[in-house]
């Protein structure tokens, strides 16, 4: 059962954005990608383009193995039967990289929170874009405790500090930082790791086209040095993981940009995005004290 000599990653939500970038940067001739997602074909779920069938067909074509998993992660059964394939098939889980999420078509038509749906949102942002990623760690972190190794990572956001859309988006971001860092906490003496990235602007495929179609708003010109691609998430793990050294990171939250700096990673253009750090802050960094 299972490729002990081979590293087993599952990126959640990686039909597009940076959960497909970070599957891309994670494959290669040693590791099996678990990649899971609504899209099956296009337009089935979004109109942006990406599907897992697109993802997997990149991920082979560079030379690594990914293995697609349809899931709906608003649906707690199907979280738990996606991780218990992955376990049932390998035997073990290395890296489980939280990517799903879902935005809404209306998020950055800024209203009031008093103004904006409340289902939808907290819907997509909270249950889809927070819960989802709990029950992932929750069916996951067994295994890599009695393995005694292996490395919850989850996609957050200068939102958790910021206001930055809205309410209900920094609210998710701020709970998504919260949990990694006391996962973080619970699970340092199991030599697990759990920790959140920051990217900045990412040019993903809904950026992309509006960066194509010359409709990028002003503001967002100055802000350009510090973007970067969906891929360079998924180069930072890597690093991370091939470097033997995640557990320097656990419990806490990191700019992408500043762990390109420190870890020498470069996006796929060659550059190094700068840094958001002047303006929107640095994570939290949570003390070591715990209240039990």
């Amino acid at each position: 059962m299972g490729n002990i000599n081979k590293r087993i990653v599952l990126v959640t939500g990686a039909t597009r954005g940076i959960g497909k970038g970070t599957a891309l940067a994670l494959s290669g001739s040693d590791t099996i990608v678990y990649i899971s997602g609504r899209s099956e074909f296009e337009n089935q779920t979004s109109s942006l383009p990406g599907t897992l069938s697109a993802t997997a067909s990149e991920i082979s074509e560079r030379g690594g193995q990914a293995i697609a998993v349809k899931c709906d992660h608003s649906d707690d059964k199907q979280i738990a039967q996606l991780l218990e394939r992955v376990i049932d098939e390998q035997g073990k889980l290395d890296i489980l990289v939280n990517c799903v999420y879902q935005v809404p078509d209306d998020l950055i038509v800024w209203k009031p929170f008093w103004q904006r749906p409340v289902e939808k949102h907290w819907n997509a942002m909270i249950n889809i874009g927070l819960r989802a990623h709990y029950l992932a760690c929750y069916h996951a972190v067994p295994h890599m405790v009695k393995a005694g190794c292996g490395s919850l990572v989850t996609v957050s956001s200068p939102a958790a500090r910021n206001y930055i859309h809205s309410i209900i988006y920094g609210l998710g971001k701020a709970a998504k930082d919260k949990m990694m860092h006391d996962m973080g906490k619970e699970l340092r003496e199991h030599n697990v790791a759990a920790f959140t990235l920051w990217p900045g602007i990412v040019r993903t495929e809904r950026l992309q086209s509006t960066i194509d179609s010359n409709l990028l708003l002003p503001e967002y010109e100055a802000l350009k040095s510090g973007m970067e691609s969906p891929e360079l998430t998924g180069r930072i793990i890597d690093a991370i993981d091939r470097s033997g050294t995640a557990m320097m990171y656990t419990g806490a939250s990191w700019w992408n940009s500043m762990l390109a700096k420190s870890l020498d990673v470069f996006d796929i253009d060659g550059q190094q995005p700068e840094t958001y750090e002047p303006l929107l802050g640095k994570p939290v960094m949570p003390t070591e004290t715990m209240i039990k």
